[in-house]
């Protein structure tokens, strides 16, 4: 089932002087299995949307129907608790999802939550640690003392542990070196693709958006502005530089190659495929 959002409004310190519309009357309609990415410059309502999921923030107006839950202003959710484990948002910020005195009680606290016993929370902390990149070494070391990509592991790894069916994640490999993201990234696809869980990414990386998502939302001032296939999406690089977003490194080649006199098929988004038509162009001109 789809997440279905409409005429979704959000405003900050309503009815103040200090009142902000942060989302503006979002229509979407989010596709189950899929891979979303939800791009827009800094504070152009991404993470306010999202939060929205799994009912963080209440709509000020409009509705939102997720995972069987459905919901709208001024309207207490039921079960919010079952929300959020069907619903797993990783924030941008690991901190914010970090209080316990050892990583190991932070990340069974969830479990715990819900009822599982003591013994089983354990079991599964020890079962998760291996699927972030992380080690038994690390269970009775304190949050505060890892490093900020070590703090984002331990943060996925406490809503990994829930089984959500849908994983929300806000830059989700801020804060990790190049090999660590690659394997951040692997992970979420191995989820999508595997297990069929469907995956939310906030990021400013267009070259994640361009190798692992299938979809492309883009926001602007609280609105939606574009909303395609992700092929689609970066057959119009143009469009990224009048939102002010870098494309990613294969669009920008393609751009300079034009300027230089080569033929560039709009579909061509790999770099073998793109090798291939250059060879060929340059031999038809030996």
């Amino acid at each position: 089932m789809s997440i279905e959002i409409k005429k979704l409004e959000h405003t900050y310190n309503e009815n103040t002087p200090f009142s902000h519309a942060a989302l503006k009357g979002i229509d979407l309609s989010i596709p189950e299995g899929k891979v979303t990415a939800i791009i827009g410059q800094t504070g152009s309502g991404k993470s306010t949307l999202v939060q929205h999921l799994n009912g963080l923030l209440i709509p000020t107006a409009g509705t939102l129907d997720i995972c069987g839950f459905h919901i709208q202003p001024l309207l207490k959710i039921k079960d919010v608790k079952q929300l959020r484990k069907e619903v797993g948002l990783v924030f941008q910020f690991p901190e914010y999802q970090l209080f316990e005195e050892t990583i190991g009680k932070d990340i069974a606290f969830g479990p715990k939550n819900f009822g599982t016993s003591e013994e089983d929370a354990s079991q599964l902390v020890k079962k998760i640690l291996p699927v972030v990149g992380l080690d038994e070494s690390y269970l009775d070391r304190s949050p505060f003392d890892l490093s900020g990509g070590q703090k984002r592991r331990v943060a996925i790894a406490g809503i990994l542990v829930l089984n959500p069916k849908v994983l929300v994640l806000d830059e989700p490999t801020a804060g990790l070196d190049p090999q660590g993201a690659q394997e951040m990234m692997t992970l979420f696809m191995n989820l999508n693709k595997k297990e069929g869980k469907t995956v939310l990414l906030v990021t400013h990386d267009m070259e994640h958006v361009m190798n692992y998502c299938d979809h492309v939302i883009v926001l602007s001032h609280g609105e939606v502005t574009q909303e395609a296939d992700v092929k689609e999406f970066f057959k119009h690089p143009e469009y990224l530089h009048e939102i002010g977003i870098n494309p990613p490194s294969i669009v920008r080649l393609k751009m300079q190659l034009e300027e230089n006199g080569f033929e560039m098929d709009p579909d061509i988004m790999d770099m073998n495929s793109l090798v291939d038509s250059i060879e060929k162009q340059v031999k038809k001109h030996e």
